[in-house]
């Protein structure tokens, strides 16, 4: 993986990282899942999406707040529900991941996400929900 693959655009409100989200790799690699559609997720922040999150909390609508991990409540229902789902499903942790940028910083956090889901094959980007890498398909 190129150094730099990740950017700060790319990181959600509720800390998911879009770089790493299946949707977004078929999206930005032209990669159809069914009968010719590209795969999209309702919630992609860079196709300017609202984001699960950010429906549900009226400090993100009211642009008070531009991540979860600037408010006091963290993690809201909604977030609560969202990392739930995550750790167990994808062993990835949104709070995790705004807790990580706000002690260490955006750039470090990117650091390490470059470093955690890097395809050990081709070095590209492999994906949080199936573990797959969409450019040697390992």
């Amino acid at each position: 993986m190129q150094k730099g693959k990740f950017s700060p655009e790319l990181i959600a409100p509720c800390g998911m990282n879009c770089g790493i989200c299946k949707n977004y790799l078929a999206y930005s690699r032209g990669v159809p899942e069914k009968k010719g559609k590209l795969s999209l997720c309702p919630g992609c922040l860079p196709r300017n999406r609202n984001c699960y999150v950010k429906r549900g909390c009226k400090k993100l609508r009211r642009n008070e707040i531009k991540s979860c991990y600037e408010c006091d409540d963290i993690p809201c229902e909604n977030l609560d529900h969202l990392d739930r789902r995550y750790r167990s499903h994808y062993d990835m942790s949104m709070v995790e991941n705004l807790r990580e940028i706000k002690e260490k910083g955006m750039k470090e956090f990117l650091k390490n996400q470059e470093e955690k889901y890097a395809c050990p094959e081709c070095g590209d980007v492999v994906s949080v929900h199936y573990g797959k890498c969409y450019t040697c398909k390992k």
